[in-house]
């Protein structure tokens, strides 16, 4: 099993139900129903899943890092959300 190294050095187990509810939750961020990207979402999740398969651990930087540039590709939009949002709430 994947282990996910926090930004405070904390050890987690991969908890794949939390990148579907980041992208959800970017997307209706974006203005979108879920119900409307529903195909991006799920095809960038199991993108980013095949991606962490291959790891022992990953950080949890590296892991936004793979979802921003996956959503760079598809939709432009949400990544864009989810930057801002991080700029608002994270700084």
């Amino acid at each position: 099993m994947v282990k996910v190294i926090k930004k405070r050095g904390s050890v987690e187990e991969f908890k794949p139900a939390k990148i579907k509810k980041s992208l959800e939750k970017a997307a209706i961020d974006a203005g979108y129903s879920v119900d409307e990207k529903k195909e991006i979402i799920n095809s960038v999740y199991a993108t980013i899943n095949k991606k962490l398969d291959e790891k022992e651990e990953i950080k949890t930087d590296t892991i936004k890092v793979c979802l921003l540039s996956e959503l760079d590709k598809c939709e432009p939009y949400i990544a864009h959300s989810w930057r801002n949002f991080e700029k608002r709430y994270k700084s």
